[in-house]
């Protein structure tokens, strides 16, 4: 029994090495159900689970390494005092997203648009019109792009179109498409500071759920904005003031703090409508539908 567990033990660190975290996290799984007291394969699972940012996981796997006579136990304590570090943050963090899409980017369209009645991209399109914003062709770039479901709405306005995720796996969908001038695979708020081209409209269709504190990602957006450009983006509507983490580990944020956090930072709030950009469990998620216009 031990040689099979160290047999998945020693697949899972290949599969984790060439970016197959689910499957890594699989086949852990399993060597530590074939020996939970084999501590190799706990260290290895907790710390997959950190990697990809489900922090609850990964102490409860990690915590039976503490014991005083543990040889993992100096390992354990830091992988720890990160899962802590992760646990502070108000955004998601990036490896649990990174993990949720790369798990079902196959099957993303089909689940978002049939099954959740996803319709940011197109809310977000009308509002655009609405408020005028787009007259000509203009370079946009697509904030957490997924598959590509934005910018197949707003392709036929763009001069250029580029696109940003975190997902490999929903990066290579978007490929497919076919519809991007470039693609990259990172976090948003780490693209957004890093230098590089400036763009007439950005597009964040149901993104900023996974962000609390919007105020970095506003910075960011204005920084790649040029003068007299426009951000577009959805969020899911808090009731009270600030913003929330609601139950399924998407964050909402009220109205006043987007006003507030865009007056901060020096976008002007052009508008800000109640939207519902999708359903969940058969009802419709209540949400905003916004824009700024880098003054």
């Amino acid at each position: 029994m031990k040689r099979e567990a160290r047999v998945a033990l020693q697949r899972a660190e290949k599969l984790k090495e060439s970016g197959e975290l689910p499957a890594a996290i699989a086949e852990l799984e399993r060597a530590v159900a074939l020996e939970p007291d084999l501590p190799s394969a706990r260290l290895a699972l907790g710390s997959a689970w950190l990697d990809a940012g489900e922090t609850d996981k990964a102490m409860e796997i990690l915590s039976p390494l503490m014991t005083p006579r543990s040889v993992y136990r100096a390992a354990a304590t830091e992988k720890l005092k990160q899962a802590e570090q992760l646990r502070s943050l108000e955004r998601s963090p990036p490896g649990y997203v990174r993990h949720l899409f790369d798990q079902f980017s196959q099957h993303y369209d089909l689940q978002m648009v049939e099954d959740l009645a996803y319709c940011a991209p197109a809310i977000l399109r009308r509002l655009a019109e609405l408020l005028g914003c787009i007259e000509a062709p203009v370079d946009v770039l697509d904030l957490g792009c997924g598959t590509g479901l934005a910018g197949e709405v707003f392709k036929p306005l763009a001069r250029r179109l580029d696109g940003v995720d975190l997902s490999p796996r929903m990066i290579a969908e978007a490929r497919r498409k076919a519809i991007y001038d470039k693609l990259s695979t990172a976090d948003v708020e780490t693209f957004l500071a890093a230098p590089g081209w400036h763009y007439d409209l950005l597009l964040a269709a149901d993104v900023l759920v996974y962000f609390g504190h919007l105020a970095e990602v506003f910075h960011g957006a204005k920084r790649k904005l040029r003068p007299g450009g426009w951000f577009l983006f959805t969020v899911e509507k808090h009731g009270g003031g600030g913003f929330a983490l609601g139950p399924k580990r998407r964050y909402r944020h009220s109205a006043d703090y987007i006003r507030e956090t865009a007056m901060s930072v020096g976008f002007d709030c052009m508008g800000l409508i109640d939207c519902s950009p999708r359903k969940d469990a058969g009802e419709p998620v209540e949400g905003l539908a916004v824009a700024f216009r880098n003054i």
